[in-house]
């Protein structure tokens, strides 16, 4: 496993899914794609099996780089992913 970003925020992309937030780190000395399988450690130790939905790319206000954040399935809540979830990929 490979950790990848601890949950700061979630938010909803009306129609297409969960997005949390921050983006994927610049600096990441791996490769991530949809549908790659991911593990969410909640704080509370729960863990929940998933994958990458897809990708959400934007720039943050005033410009600056491209931020690439992952959106999660439909079919998780967005209290399934509370705020300190660690997310690993598998």
């Amino acid at each position: 496993m490979k950790f990848l970003l601890k949950v700061e925020d979630v938010f909803d992309i009306s129609g297409r899914g969960w997005v949390i937030a921050p983006a994927i780190p610049d600096d990441l000395k791996f490769k991530v794609g949809i549908k790659d399988q991911i593990r969410l450690r909640t704080p509370d130790e729960r863990i929940l099996e998933t994958h990458i939905a897809s990708f959400s790319f934007g720039r943050p206000v005033g410009g600056g780089r491209c931020l690439v954040n992952i959106e999660l399935p439909r079919d998780l809540a967005k209290q399934d992913v509370p705020i300190g979830t660690e997310v690993w990929l598998l």
